[in-house]
C-alpha cells in the first residue's frame, strides 16, 4: 500500500508539474511576444490562424486583426486554414469575408486555404509569403492560449514570429486549455524525439 501511495504521489506530482510547464509558456507567449512589448521596426505581416467556423474563437481572431490592419494601413493578413467537413467554405475564405465586412481592402487579404492543423498553417503560409516577396518577420494572430504553440511552429518553419492574442472564448475555456496543454507536450516530445533521432543517425 505505501508503494501505491508513493507511486500516486509521483503521478501527481508529474502532471502538475507538466501543467505548470506548459500553462507558463502560454502566459508567457500571450503576454511577453506581442509587438506592442518591442522597440524598433514592427513587421507588416499578419497571419491570421483559422479555427472552426461560425464560433466565437473565429469571430475574436477577426476582430483582432481588423483592429491592427485600421491602426497600420500599410499591412497586409494572409488568411489561412482549409475547410472542415462541416464547414461551408474554408476559414480562410471566412476570416476574409469577416475582414473585408469590417473595411479592410480585399487587395490586403491574400488566402492560404489548404491547410488543416497549426504546423500545416505555418509552412503553407510560408509559402505565400515568399511567393509574394514578404519578409519572413510576421505577426501572428491566434487565440491568446494558442499563441505560444503557433509561435514555436513558427519559428521552427523559420519564420521571426510575434504573436498578437485574441481573446479567449469564454465557453469550454477550460476544454480548450487542457487539450492545448496536451498539444503542447506532444509538440515538445515530438521535437524531442526527432531531434535524438537526428543526433543518433547523423543525418
Amino acid at each position: 500500500m505505501p508503494l501505491l501511495s508513493t507511486f500516486i504521489y509521483i503521478l501527481l506530482f508529474l502532471l502538475i508539474f507538466a501543467f505548470a510547464m506548459a500553462a507558463g509558456a502560454m502566459l508567457y507567449a500571450a503576454h511577453r511576444l506581442c509587438p506592442a512589448r518591442f522597440a524598433g521596426h514592427i513587421p507588416d505581416t499578419l497571419l491570421l490562424l483559422g479555427c472552426k467556423t461560425k464560433t466565437s474563437s473565429i469571430e475574436k481572431r477577426i476582430r483582432t486583426a481588423a483592429d491592427w490592419l485600421k491602426k497600420y494601413p500599410e499591412s497586409i493578413c494572409i488568411c489561412s486554414g482549409g475547410q472542415g467537413k462541416d464547414e461551408d467554405i474554408s476559414e480562410a475564405e471566412y476570416m476574409k469575408n469577416g475582414l473585408t465586412a469590417q473595411g479592410i481592402d480585399w487587395k490586403r487579404l491574400p488566402m492560404e486555404r489548404n491547410s488543416t492543423n497549426t504546423r500545416e498553417n505555418l509552412a503553407l503560409s510560408h509559402r505565400v509569403i515568399a511567393s509574394l516577396g514578404r519578409s519572413e518577420s510576421i505577426i501572428i494572430v491566434t487565440s491568446a492560449f494558442h499563441c505560444y504553440r503557433a509561435v514555436f511552429l513558427g519559428r521552427r518553419e523559420g519564420l521571426r514570429c510575434l504573436a498578437l492574442p485574441a481573446p479567449n472564448p469564454k465557453k469550454n475555456f477550460l476544454l480548450f486549455y487542457v487539450r492545448e496543454i496536451i498539444a503542447i507536450w506532444a509538440m515538445w516530445l515530438s521535437e524531442l524525439f526527432s531531434e535524438r533521432h537526428f543526433l543518433d543517425t547523423g543525418s
